[in-house]
């Protein structure tokens, strides 16, 4: 009996993650990890399509932390729900509770202006645990995760992480991307040390994905300009580019009012952005098609990523190849008199 209640005590209290030793290992994951998380705070800050970003990031992390309270729910299942999308060949998903009921209070609180102080609003009573002045900011931000994991077994914890990094001064804005964790967290089984090398791991992981998600819609919108530049009458296909940044799934029926247009205008509307790859149609159906933009097409596993060098956006102006082609001229001219007199040009 006093050894079972030995146990449960260390399992309710395991060592704080701000009280472990350093080793090189250790060290590196985090360098690596907060390096990662602040390019990705960096070039998302600095980005002005940072509200489509966030709206698409906010869909990866919701999946992850879904995935944390064991759920079988996929990324693409949440789209379709916040979308109200049926896709081809997917059946809708089985649940015996409200999967998506956390979403948009949790989507309220991403967008808050101003960001509250980190300890508000925590589920347990915070007391600087052992080595907490001398941790840095992220290893504080896991020690605050850890305890609201022991002290909720919600999803709150985990979708309460990308707040915590902002509050706590790691990040300028809330990235939705980083709601992560790890479930052994409720129960303290690991060693310390392997858990906190895998949650800085996993730190860098989201942190990266998020990049490439960021780069993936720079991406997508710079080919839309390219494409809208070429047409000669491109009507309400800028309007649409601009909308499927907050709303990237659409059937002509959703669009039409959003856009003042007809149901068959809008049906147009949305062939004539597929033909141009502005659109991905998905539905699969002569009927009710529905489309969504090409970074989300690669979320949901129905398009691959462009490998390789992007293809160049920019090329010489008229003016310049004119002068580069007169000089060119020109010195072709002095080469042939400089031969007719017998003397060699040096190249």
């Amino acid at each position: 009996m006093t050894i079972f209640s030995l146990q449960s005590a260390s399992m309710a209290t395991p060592l704080p993650v701000t009280a472990l030793r350093w080793t090189s290992a250790l060290a590196d994951a985090l360098a690596q990890a907060s390096g990662a998380l602040a390019r990705l705070d960096a070039r998302v800050s600095a980005s002005s399509l940072r509200p489509g970003w966030a709206l698409r990031a906010s869909w990866a992390g919701y999946a992850q932390a879904l995935h944390l309270q064991l759920s079988q729910i996929e990324e693409i299942d949440i789209i379709a729900q916040r979308c109200d999308l049926r896709l081809p060949g997917r059946a809708l998903p089985r649940t015996d509770d409200e999967p998506f009921a956390a979403y948009d209070g949790w989507l309220a609180l991403l967008s808050e202006p101003e960001g509250r102080h980190w300890s508000e609003g925590l589920p347990f009573t915070f007391d600087p645990p052992e080595g907490w002045q001398d941790a840095p900011l992220l290893v504080r931000a896991f020690h605050l995760l850890d305890a609201a994991a022991r002290a909720d077994r919600t999803i709150n914890p985990w979708l309460a992480f990308p707040l915590t990094l902002r509050r706590i001064g790691l990040t300028r804005h809330a990235l939705p991307c980083m709601a992560l964790g790890d479930p052994s967290q409720r129960f303290a089984s690991d060693p310390r040390p392997v858990l906190l090398r895998r949650l800085l791991k996993a730190v860098q992981k989201r942190a990266e994905d998020g990049l490439d998600r960021l780069e993936r819609l720079e991406a997508t919108t710079r080919r839309a300009a390219t494409a809208l530049a070429k047409e000669h009458r491109p009507g309400k296909l800028a309007d649409l580019g601009r909308l499927t940044l907050t709303r990237p799934c659409l059937a002509a029926r959703s669009l039409a009012p959003l856009l003042g247009l007809t149901v068959s205008g809008a049906g147009k509307l949305l062939e004539r952005a597929a033909a141009l790859g502005l659109m991905v149609e998905i539905s699969g159906r002569e009927s009710w098609r529905t489309y969504v933009a090409p970074d989300v097409a690669i979320a949901l596993g129905l398009r691959r990523a462009n490998r390789g060098r992007p293809p160049s956006t920019t090329s010489p102006a008229p003016e310049v190849e004119s002068i580069l082609s007169s000089f060119d001229a020109e010195m072709a001219d002095i080469d042939a008199r400089l031969r007719k007199l017998g003397i060699a040009s040096e190249d």
